[in-house]
Order: C-alpha cells, then sequence, then structure tokens
C-alpha cells in the first residue's frame, strides 16, 4: 500500500513567498465568521433555504423541522453577519439572502460538492 507524502522531506523555505502570504493572512475575521457561521448544519441549511425562496421564519421552522425560537435565533446571528436580511411585510417578516455574494458561495460550494460525487 502507498502512502502519500503530505510534507516536504527536507526543510527549506521561501522566505519572499512566506512574507507574501503573511501580509495576506492579516485581517481574514470577517471572512472566517461567515464560514464559520456557514460551517452549523442548521444555519447552513437556512442560508441554503434562502437560496431557493425568500421565507418567513414560520416557514423556515416547518422545512427545518425545528422551533421557530430556534429558527429565529439562527437568523438573528445570521443577520449580524450580513448574511441574510429581513423586511416585514404586515404582520409577517421574510428573510432572504443579503446579496449575490452568498448566493455564489452557495452555488459554488454545490457545484464542488457535484463534482466531488461524479469522480
Amino acid at each position: 500500500m502507498s502512502k502519500e507524502i503530505d510534507r516536504c522531506e527536507i526543510f527549506c523555505s521561501d522566505k519572499e513567498k512566506v512574507e507574501k502570504v503573511k501580509t495576506k493572512l492579516d485581517g481574514l475575521e470577517v471572512m472566517v465568521d461567515t464560514f464559520k457561521a456557514l460551517g452549523d448544519q442548521t444555519r447552513f441549511k437556512i442560508v441554503y433555504a434562502l437560496w431557493y425562496e425568500e421565507l418567513c421564519v414560520c416557514d423556515l421552522s416547518l422545512a427545518l423541522d425545528l422551533p421557530i425560537a430556534a429558527v429565529s435565533y439562527h437568523l438573528r446571528y445570521l443577520r449580524s453577519l450580513r448574511l441574510v436580511k429581513n423586511r416585514k411585510q404586515g404582520k409577517m417578516v421574510f428573510y432572504s439572502l443579503n446579496d449575490d455574494h452568498i448566493a455564489s458561495l452557495i452555488q459554488l460550494t454545490l457545484d464542488h460538492t457535484r463534482e466531488i460525487n461524479h469522480k
């Protein structure tokens, strides 16, 4: 059985590349928070559902088989990160994705998943 090599056999570094990458790693907190939020199964399901359709909390609750309070909690968190937005219509509050960037992120994830499953 062959063993994949996942590290260099000797230590050697390119200082210029390392410094270039180090500067790019500063200030990633918002991106990390976004992926952390989407790393939660319930929150990802909410975002995924909203990718298809604008929904109220009641509809999301039924679609996810979760109590309204739990869905509301996750929606507040997603709103705080500006991943979703809401609009009030009479006594109803409807949620949707905040912008096309979030929709693109979901689409890219779906495309990647389909590609992996077909290999």
